[in-house]
Formats: C-alpha cells, structure tokens, sequence
C-alpha cells in the first residue's frame, strides 16, 4: 500500500525499467517536480496523526458524495444517491453500459477463475493475515481485492499522481462526454492485459484528462461490491510524522502523497492506502519516515507483487527487497518480484509454484531466466499445478508463473 523528506526521486531511473517506457525528458521534469513537492504543509492546523485502526462503522452513511461519484463511474445506480439522474444522460449512461459488459467479460474470463483458485490455494493467508503489502501496484485494487478480500487494510504505492474524483455535478455534457473518453481509455490496459501500463498511467491520469489513480481506485472498489465510507489525504506534519486531513482541506499548498479510502465491505470496516513514493534504494532505508510508517504494520502481514517491472531484481531496490522479506508472513508474486533464490538461499521460507515458467517477455531482453527457478519447473513440470487463468505480461503466451511463499514460524 515515507521518507517524506521532500521525495528526491530517481523517477528516470525506476521509469527506465517499466513497460514499454519512452516518457520525453520534459515529462519527466515534471513529475519529478510534482514528486518533490508532494507532501509540503502551508497549514497544518487542520492536521491529525494517523489513525491506526478502523474508522467507526456506526457513523456510515451510503449516501455520501464519496460513494455516489464512485457509484456513477462504476455504473452502479443502487448507491449513486443524489447523482442518480446523471446516469440518465447521454455521456454517463453510454459509460455504464461499456463497464457492465466489460465487467462481464472479465469475471467470465479472468476474475471469477481468480476468486475459485484463492479459496483453494490462498486460503489460511486469507483466514489469518489483517493487513496486504502491494508494492508497485498503481491503482490495481482489483486483483487486491479478489486475491484477498478478507484483509482489514492495504497499503498500495506507485509513481502515479493521487488526483481528485470528478465533480459529477458540475460537468458539462461536453466535459461529462470527454472525462468518460479518457475514463474508459485509462481501464484498457487492467481490461485486456491484468496490468497497469506505467508508461500509459503517465499519459493517461493527468489532471485534464482522468485525474490521477483516485477515480481509478474507487471505481474498482464499487465494482467489487465495496462501499465507500470516507476519503483523507495523508502527508508528512512536520518532520517526524505523517498526518491525515479532510478531502476538501485548503490548507496545503502542494498534492499529498497518501490517500486513505474507509470503506464497508460485507458489513466490515476496512482501509486502503495508496502511497505516491518511489522506494528505490535513495529514498527507502530504515531512517526514512516512509520506512518507519511501513514498519509499524501490525500482525500478519501478506506481500503481494504483480507486473512489478522486475524491480526486485535489481540492486537499487535491495532495501525493499529485504523490507518484504522481514516484515511479510507470506509473500504472493509472479516472476517480475523477489527473486526465487532470496526464498531459498536460507532455508526460512516453504514456497509452492503455479504455472508455466519462461524467460521474461522481450520488454526485458536484459534478463535471463531465474535458473533456479527454471529448474523446479524443468524437474517436476508434470506436478505443478497449471493456474486456470492468465495475469501478468505474458498475456500473448498465457504461461504464468505464481509463487506462494510462507515464512517458517
């Protein structure tokens, strides 16, 4: 799901190793800009330490504007409240007739095969741990959820801006019409491929277009059948602490670098957090405000890692490489995270493998097979299980590799 010291970022340097990355140097300056300002107070009045726990149940209300914006994206009537006739129009309604069909297909040919293999493979992680650890997700709360649905809070990063949810009520037909363009443009990618292209994420969640990953993280948490209690931004107070305030706060100057979304789901009060941070070795060590924040997750802790750029493979991610492996009780990833040998190296972890392994897709042409890796499948291919659906990069292939991995107590 911070060294909030002002996010120098070796934004270039991550960027270089994600899908398909050919951002112009200018962008670049930009969002390296917009990463060095998030999180700078002009008023931290309005500023409370961060909760730990849930938010009170008691006090949700489904008819809150949070809910209702996220209810019009995902084309969910039921609970849009008082932004209900927007789906009457023109722009809107042709939006939620493209999700329901879209949806449709993907619980067809992706999710619900997701759901069947988590209750008979991820099962005791999904009964014991409270709290999910997804690194480099962008605002893919969808396979979060559908992975582990029974989870108290998760905590999600990524490069991407937190943005703002559209002011439904305030478009005009011709605004409405042009935000759902680029709305429907900004899910293609998770629709058809399982992932966030970074690359395209840049282009397509800037502030004229969809607005960063908030619309793209509520609409995910409506369509999964989740309700939305409340949404605060987060951001460093002072020097030595990382603060939430309301929504619709004044009082800073620049973009935080959190987001905190309450949500209800299945009758539970559960949190989510997306974080803006690039944890590469310059900003992510044990002094870092960010790190101390992430090191106080409390109880079980499950990592999950997806179509990560295999970033933890490379020596300027090492601290959080070895972050996932102290902090996390179990660790769920494809081939692009940790690399297989840090499970096996010492013994302290039990791995299973799923899938088909090959060589990573021509995007990385820089890395080889994990010959460790390659040989459990080349022994004992007949054994491993197959996975009954595709997710990750080799969507032209659909050979996928899983790894579930459990600390030994």
């Amino acid at each position: 799901m911070k060294k909030i010291l002002l996010l120098p970022v070796s934004l270039v340097l991550l960027l270089t190793f994600c899908q398909n990355e050919t951002s112009k140097k200018e962008g670049d300056k930009k969002q390296e800009a917009s990463l060095k300002q998030d999180s700078i107070a002009k008023d931290t009045t309005q500023i409370k330490k961060v909760s730990a726990g849930a938010f009170d149940i008691k006090s949700f209300n489904a008819s809150n504007n949070f809910n209702a914006t996220a209810s019009i994206l995902a084309g969910v009537k039921s609970s849009s409240g008082a932004l209900a006739k927007y789906l009457d129009s023109s722009a809107w309604k042709e939006n939620a007739t493209f999700i329901d069909s879209s949806w449709s297909r993907l619980e067809r040919g992706r999710v619900g095969k997701m759901r069947a293999w988590r209750d008979k493979e991820l099962g005791a992680i999904n009964q014991n741990e409270r709290t999910l650890f997804y690194p480099f997700s962008g605002p893919d709360f969808l396979t979060a959820y559908t992975f582990f649905p029974n989870v108290d809070k998760y905590i999600m990063l990524g490069l991407e801006p937190i943005g703002k949810l559209p002011e439904i009520a305030k478009m005009k037909r011709k605004d409405a019409e042009q935000y759902v363009k680029y709305f429907r443009i900004s899910l293609a990618d998770i629709f058809n491929k399982s992932y966030f292209i970074t690359q395209y994420m840049g282009r397509d969640l800037q502030n004229k277009k969809v607005n960063g990953t908030l619309p793209i993280l509520s609409f995910f948490i409506k369509r999964t059948g989740n309700d939305i209690a409340d949404v605060k931004f987060l951001a460093k107070v002072n020097k030595d602490s990382i603060g939430e305030f309301p929504y619709d706060t004044k009082s800073y100057k620049h973009s935080p670098f959190g987001v905190r979304i309450d949500i209800v789901s299945n009758g539970q009060a559960k949190s989510i957090y997306y974080f803006r941070y690039d944890v590469s070795d310059k900003n992510f060590s044990d002094t870092a405000l960010f790190y101390k924040y992430l090191n106080k997750m409390q109880g079980l802790v499950a990592t999950y890692v997806k179509s990560a750029s295999y970033l933890l493979h490379n020596d300027f991610m090492s601290k959080m490489r070895n972050f996932i492996l102290k902090k996390s009780d179990d660790v769920v990833e494809d081939d692009t995270g940790i690399p297989y040998r840090f499970f096996t190296e010492k013994g302290n972890w039990v791995t299973k493998v799923y899938g088909e392994y090959q060589r990573p897709v021509k995007d990385f042409k820089w890395l080889d097979c994990q010959k460790d890796l390659k040989a459990v499948f080349d022994k004992d291919s007949a054994s491993i299980p197959k996975l009954p659906f595709h997710l990750g990069y080799h969507w032209s292939s659909n050979k996928d590799v899983i790894l579930v991995c459990a600390k030994k107590k």
